[in-house]
């Protein structure tokens, strides 16, 4: 009897053991970042004990993270991509590297309570060499294109920033290629910028070396991008109807200065618009328009192809305004913005004998802009709301006259255009 109580019991224990043992649940509490504290971010490292000539120890330092018991420091060669890993229980660990060469360093969080890690943020540094008067120049930081981006192919323009304590980076060298590390060269500029011609389908790997007065050097770190293919870009629509000169009737034309003496034969001839007198007559003066659509505070581009052989007294003008030109007798607007005058001398800083081609290669040549003129020296104009119609338009008009003088064979136009720059 007794034998068979004391198996009950047993039985009973080892049962209780067993339900005890489903009803455990370990959970799983995955370790946060670590906040990194030392060497500081994109600063010289000049604490450490030198060790020897090429090494210093530099104890790495970073913030106790939650939920995690161990950490794993990771230390990058910036210059040769070589790397340490370094396990400590501690928020701290003391490590052998190089002197006089640039790092990266982040810390991986690990819990024995979890399979899961985290990872810090990646801070770079510059361990520091035997002093020097002169600073080495701090890493370059890359701008763009940015780690692991896309770009279309053709013209790239690379971009990053620099600086020195002793504030004297003479120039920098850029390295570009399809491997990691790249090791052509692709120029050595004086500014933070180099346009690079890339191809559709490969991975590009970038980096930048600093070069101060003295000759020192920094090495950044590497970034990656893809060239993609391009897509086309839609070519910008002339706002100007026949603009060709074809006669299509988009044109209004109107004489000015109605007298006796004043008889034109202004038309269009040979795919291009002429100006120009009747036999015999002193004066001509006439004018041709059409309203455009704009948008005010865009930026737009105009050009004109114009030619003439220089004949006496003579000139072309060229506005924009938003008053209609209407039953004018005489003039037309209160400010031109593009004059060309035909004296066969300096006449208010404009005296072309012949010209032929675009008017603003004309007003470099010889002729200036009016002072109140809208476009700068390569046409280009940007239209305020108060410049426009109260319908959003605008009215180009080309003008054309002569003053005791003649017309000679005409002055020619043709291919105008206005387009917006985008």
């Amino acid at each position: 009897m007794k034998n068979v109580y004391r198996t009950a019991i047993i039985l009973f224990a080892f049962t209780m053991l067993l339900s005890c043992g489903e009803d455990t649940v370990t959970e799983d509490f995955p370790p946060a970042k670590a906040t990194l504290s030392f060497p500081e971010n994109n600063k010289d490292c000049n604490e450490g004990v030198v060790v020897s000539d090429t090494h210093s120890e530099v104890t790495f330092r970073w913030n106790t993270a939650q939920n995690a018991d161990s950490y794993t420091l990771n230390i990058t060669n910036l210059e040769n991509n070589s790397q340490q890993t370094v396990g400590s229980k501690e928020t701290e660990a003391s490590v052998s590297i190089l002197r006089a060469t640039a790092f990266s360093w982040s810390v991986t969080s690990k819990s024995s309570n979890s399979s899961k890690t985290s990872e810090s943020a990646v801070w770079k540094f510059y361990n520091a060499g035997p002093p020097d008067e002169n600073h080495v120049p701090n890493l370059a930081t890359l701008v763009s294109p940015g780690m692991d981006s896309k770009v279309n192919e053709g013209t790239v323009s690379l971009n990053w920033t620099g600086s020195d304590i002793d504030n004297d980076i003479v120039s920098y060298e850029v390295y570009i290629d399809n491997a990691n590390p790249p090791t052509t060269l692709a120029g050595s500029p004086t500014n933070n910028k180099l346009d690079v011609t890339v191809t559709k389908d490969l991975t590009y790997y970038w980096q930048v070396i600093s070069i101060d007065a003295i000759g020192n050097k920094s090495t950044s770190e590497v970034f990656s991008f893809v060239a993609e293919e391009g897509v086309p870009v839609e070519p910008s629509t002339n706002l100007v109807l026949d603009g060709e000169m074809n006669d299509t009737g988009k044109w209004t034309y109107k004489q000015i200065m109605v007298n006796s003496d004043n008889a034109v034969e202004h038309g269009f001839e040979n795919g291009e618009y002429k100006f120009i007198g009747a036999a015999g007559t002193t004066h001509s003066n006439a004018i041709i328009w059409q309203e455009i659509a704009v948008e005010a505070g865009k930026t737009y581009q105009f050009d004109m192809q114009a030619r003439s052989e220089g004949t006496e007294g003579s000139w072309l003008e060229v506005y924009f305004n938003k008053k209609p030109i209407g039953d004018i007798a005489e003039e037309y607007g209160e400010g031109m913005d593009l004059y060309i005058k035909s004296f066969g001398g300096d006449v208010e800083g404009c005296g072309n004998d012949a010209f032929d081609g675009s008017v603003f290669d004309i007003i470099k040549d010889g002729c200036v802009l009016p002072d109140d003129s809208q476009f700068d020296a390569n046409g280009n104009i940007t239209f305020n709301a108060s410049d426009l119609t109260e319908n959003g338009t605008i009215f180009l008009a080309i003008k054309a006259g002569n003053w005791n003088g003649n017309f000679g064979t005409g002055i020619y136009i043709d291919d105008v255009e206005l387009i917006e720059v985008k």
